[in-house]
């Protein structure tokens, strides 16, 4: 299969190996823009750098590749993750948009959850007729939106607009599986109160027996629960959150880092740093130097 694949053209855009700047990460065109050149019809490639966005807003096609895809109609969205083989055939009435971005965007919004990840894991076809499918319109124009007009805070707000796309498309994908989507609502719902007990209590270090009386389970069904939900164990959770907590104190505040520990729980700010290097792969003022000068440059 790699043979095969290898013999597949490589191309940042199709047909288009070079030409971006060294900062590009986030590229919109119309679909017409670029598949009118080629008479409608882009044969297979890949994208190994590279996911895009697609959504159809007028007119249908058919969609080629690994993951067999078939025919698209709109309203409906496209989610084509790095090195996946694909091409396709529009009619002439096409209209949307195709968002390309650059691959860890994607790997750092499907790290933080099992569902997300499972979603992107695969070539999509997304329909977007529910509310779901509206919420998940709404994004991505709303992410066409700040790229075709740049102002104050444009990365940030990028950043942001592309976590919600993807989150959003994952949900309306969600959605049009409802026996997927009724298999997983107490599941999803357990967890929810979970994480809003772990965003209560993590500071405190609490065993997993605690959250498990809490919700009225043993430790193992909600480990297990944990793990089918978000790819984690209750305890890697809340290793998580402390994780995050510490590296939002480390990069937005002045506050030492023996502060930092005592305020997270820790009893000990030596074993705070065994801790965090063991999670990050460095220790809290290393990666606070890193962050600050990566902050710097942009």
């Amino acid at each position: 299969m790699d043979k095969h694949r290898n013999r597949v053209p490589n191309y940042r855009l199709y047909r288009e190996e070079r030409g971006e700047t060294g900062d590009f990460w986030l590229h919109c065109e119309t679909i017409p823009e670029r598949t009118s050149l080629h008479n409608y019809e882009i044969t297979l490639h890949r994208h190994d750098t590279l996911f895009q966005l697609f959504l159809l807003t007028a007119g249908s096609g058919e969609v080629g590749g690994n993951d067999r895809i078939g025919r698209i109609e709109a309203p409906c969205a496209l989610l084509i993750p790095p090195d996946a083989v694909h091409g396709f055939s529009f009619a002439r009435d096409v209209d949307g948009v195709v968002i390309t971005a650059l691959a860890d965007k994607l790997k750092a919004v499907a790290a933080g959850d099992r569902r997300v990840a499972e979603f992107v894991s695969h070539m999509r076809a997304v329909p977007l007729v529910s509310p779901a499918g509206a919420a998940a319109i709404r994004a991505l124009k709303a992410l066409e939106a700040e790229l075709a007009a740049p102002a104050a805070g444009r990365l940030a707000m990028l950043e942001a607009l592309m976590t919600q796309a993807i989150v959003s498309l994952a949900r309306a994908a969600i959605a049009s599986n409802p026996q997927n989507s009724q298999a997983s609502g107490a599941r999803a719902q357990r967890i929810d109160d979970l994480m809003a007990l772990v965003g209560a209590h993590y500071r405190q270090h609490r065993p997993v027996t605690f959250y498990a009386e809490r919700l009225g389970i043993t430790p193992t069904h909600l480990n297990r629960v944990a793990r089918a939900e978000t790819g984690l164990s209750v305890q890697g959770l809340l290793t998580q959150r402390l994780v995050e907590a510490a590296q939002r104190d480390l990069v937005f505040s002045p506050t030492p880092v023996n502060k930092i520990a005592y305020a997270l729980g820790f009893a000990d700010p030596a074993y705070f740093n065994r801790f965090f290097r063991r999670a990050v792969g460095t220790t809290p003022g290393a990666f606070r130097a890193a962050e600050h000068r990566r902050m710097a440059l942009q």
